[in-house]
């Protein structure tokens, strides 16, 4: 890169001069420029300078108030080179070309294993080893204050014991309900049975009995009619021979007459005992047995009712006993997390370097620090696999893929390169910050490859910078990146020409990198480029811009 005065050089032949190209039109590299001897002659006349400054004032009083003499002003003023003008420039060159991403991101292992509070709430730190110790797995690096949980454990044992004994009360309970049911039960079936039996006997046994029984004192009575009958007409015969008195034949009336009355009770007893006493009793044990049928029925639902209740209570009481008890076994967890164990060997260090610990305003982490739960207190790293954590801008994210070579310069050892790949790209942004919410960025993890390099000295949290290696190619015509700018759809470069005039020229690019851009067609190598053209002719590209905006209106 050099800063490049307008050079003084031979004068050219007029033939050349008359050739002179806009050095704001497109360049065909052949044409030649005004010499700087001329120039130097124009400057020797006081009278032409001094008609040109007014000619140049003229015209931007002209560009400001009729817009339609701006470009062929434009192209009159752009004819010379600019005088007195300082570019800053570098030269288009051929070499080895590489497409690189470079970012910066924190070292860290890849094998880290971080160790968090499982208590509960919040708890205090009584003890903790020395930061940077080495330790094995099954060394106790932490303990943690546990004397509120142990009171609470023996609460909750307590808790335990009474559940166990409530659920052992709900067990006996459904077991002597179960009793009680079948109890009950066979007590209904058993008068059902019997009401059965009784309606059985009567309709098949009693009711025939006691119609014979009726009818029975019926002929009984008949025959002690017929009897009292003869016995009186024996009577009266006699009487009248003188042998038997007038009483005696008036007593053996009399027992016609009751013998008459007893046959026609005895015909009543059998009529009242067909039409009155046998129904109403077969009516009585069909009621009785259809009573002990719904009896056993409400005894059955009645039992199940009640032995669902208890049952209930039974699974509400092993619901209690199993959360008391699992309450007891996550306190006693909780006072086993209270000693924090390594789980791998590593070196001990504090998780104090967490994003936003500082300015969240929780304490570091030492002895006597109130911790919450989740909240990491040590870092395990593996000092042996160690990785770089970085962001990629979206711009970029679609050029790395996973296995591409990085280059990693850690801070901290700058004349060590690492070498290193792509291991894991995210597929989704890192949350956005609050502060730029349009920032998107993706993480990016560089797993460091010893390759012979002593690794282990690297720490996590230190700064580094990757060079992600996207293409490398040889012989390519390459210009800074700053020198090209883009209207439109196409690419324009500045050239300083042999005197000193930018030129401008529309180029073809390929591939770029953060700092250099391929060029394919547009300029020859050794050709001085100037870096900051947006700066010295702003508003020549303004018109620019235009003038393409407005062709391709017309094209459309």
């Amino acid at each position: 890169m050099s800063t490049a005065n307008p050079p003084q050089k031979q004068t050219k032949p007029e033939s050349l001069q008359k050739k002179s190209s806009d050095p704001l039109s497109s360049d065909p590299q052949q044409n030649s420029t005004t010499s700087p001897q001329t120039a130097q002659r124009k400057r020797k006349l006081p009278s032409k300078a001094k008609l040109l400054l007014m000619a140049v004032v003229v015209a931007g009083i002209a560009v400001l108030t009729v817009p339609a003499l701006r470009t062929p002003l434009f192209s009159a003023l752009a004819s010379g080179p600019k005088k007195n003008t300082t570019y800053i420039t570098d030269k288009v060159t051929k070499g080895p070309f590489r497409v690189t991403v470079t970012e910066r991101g924190q070292l860290d292992s890849l094998n880290n294993v971080t160790l968090t509070s499982k208590v509960k709430g919040y708890t205090t730190i009584l003890s903790i080893v020395p930061e940077g110790t080495m330790v094995k797995a099954g060394d106790l690096v932490c303990e943690l204050d546990s004397a509120l949980l142990v009171d609470k454990e023996k609460q909750q044992q307590i808790q335990v014991t009474q559940a166990e004994a409530e659920l052992k009360q709900a067990e006996e309970n459904v077991a002597i309900q179960k009793t009680q049911n079948d109890s009950d039960i066979s007590a209904a079936k058993l008068a059902l049975e019997l009401a059965k039996l009784d309606l059985e006997k009567f309709q098949k046994g009693e009711s025939q009995r006691d119609l014979n029984v009726k009818e029975g004192a019926i002929t009984k009575s008949r025959e002690d009619l017929q009897r009292a009958e003869e016995n009186f007409e024996f009577s009266k015969r006699i009487a009248k021979k003188g042998y038997k008195n007038q009483n005696d034949v008036e007593a053996d009336r009399i027992n016609v007459v009751k013998a008459e009355i007893d046959l026609e009770i005895a015909k009543e007893d059998l009529k009242v005992e067909k039409e009155y006493v046998q129904k109403r009793k077969e009516r009585e044990l069909d009621a009785d047995v259809l009573e002990k049928e719904r009896n056993l029925e409400r005894v059955q639902r009645k039992g199940i009712a009640t032995l669902a209740q208890f049952e209930a209570k039974l699974k509400a009481s092993q619901l209690t006993y199993e959360v008391e008890k699992s309450e007891l076994e996550r306190m006693r967890e909780q006072i086993v997390a209270c000693k924090m164990i390594a789980p791998q060997n590593g070196q001990v260090v504090y998780a104090n370097q967490d994003s936003g610990r500082r300015s969240s305003g929780e304490d570091v982490i030492e002895e006597g620090t109130e911790v919450r739960e989740r909240q990491a207190i040590i870092q395990l790293p593996d000092f042996t696999q160690m990785k770089v954590d970085a962001r990629i801008h979206e711009s970029k994210i679609s050029m790395i893929q996973q296995g591409l070579p990085v280059d990693i310069r850690v801070d901290a050892f700058p004349d060590q390169i690492y070498q290193g790949r792509v291991d894991q790209v995210s597929s989704v942004p890192i949350s956005s910050n609050w502060m730029r919410p349009d920032l998107k960025e993706y993480k990016a993890t560089i797993k460091i490859i010893p390759n012979g390099a002593d690794i282990t000295k690297l720490k996590p949290g230190l700064t580094a910078e990757i060079e992600i290696r996207i293409e490398e190619r040889d012989n390519v015509i390459q210009v800074p990146v700053q020198s090209v700018i883009t209207i439109g759809d196409q690419r324009y470069m500045f050239v300083l020409a042999a005197d000193g005039a930018p030129l401008r020229r529309e180029v073809k690019i390929g591939q770029a990198s953060d700092t250099m851009i391929e060029v394919l067609d547009g300029v020859k190598v050794s050709e001085e480029v100037i870096l900051n053209p947006r700066t010295h002719f702003a508003d020549e590209l303004i018109d620019l811009e235009e003038q393409l905006a407005l062709a391709k209106k017309k094209q459309a």
